[in-house]
């Protein structure tokens, strides 16, 4: 490959990033203002994906359900580099547990629109507790790996419950610092447990 051909790929690679980002707010906002507006019932996928201008195979590509693209809640997978340095760490596990809930847990961008959507459709409280369900028995199956049933679920349930509290406090701006966010808030509550 040459280097302008390499430079063409990597452009290209950029390029359909940015598109997929672009996508996913559009399908993000459309679900977000049809859902305040009507709830989550009086909406359908296929007025979701009319107003975001795509197809309804394309939604599913971005969200499993119409609840989560309102939320901005994608499906949780483990990124391979993440699962793979986590499993190579030799840290405490709690502290390593926070940087692999940090690549791996999308909070969204809006967490004060969508807080408003929650507040004036409860019905959305079973979608938001189905995604950290999710995410925990995820996270949970990695942990595993590492340790036994027992602690790996107490302890992604000890940092679960930060990624609760740093949602609600903190608007982190990387991966990075939500990883530093989440350590802080578990030695918090660390704190208060033993005072």
């Amino acid at each position: 490959m040459t280097t302008t051909e390499a430079r063409t790929t990597a452009g290209d690679s950029g390029l359909r990033e940015r598109k997929k980002q672009q996508t996913r707010a559009a399908i993000h906002l459309a679900a977000l203002d049809l859902v305040t507006e009507r709830g989550l019932s009086g909406v359908t996928v296929e007025e979701i994906c009319a107003a975001a201008g795509i197809s309804p195979r394309t939604f599913f590509n971005y969200f499993p359900s119409k609840g989560n693209a309102a939320l901005g809640l994608p499906a949780t997978t483990i990124p391979y580099d993440a699962r793979t340095a986590f499993l190579a760490a030799a840290g405490p596990l709690v502290s390593d547990l926070c940087e692999l809930v940090a690549q791996t847990v999308n909070l969204p961008e809006d967490r004060r629109r969508m807080k408003a959507l929650v507040q004036a459709r409860p019905e959305m409280v079973p979608t938001m507790l189905q995604w950290m369900a999710d995410a925990r028995l995820a996270i949970v199956e990695v942990a595993a790996e590492r340790t036994d049933a027992d602690s790996a679920r107490t302890a992604v349930t000890l940092v679960m419950a930060a990624v609760i509290e740093a949602a609600h406090r903190f608007t982190v701006a990387s991966r990075d610092e939500l990883a530093h966010r989440l350590r802080e808030v578990v030695a918090e509550m660390a704190r208060i447990a033993t005072a």
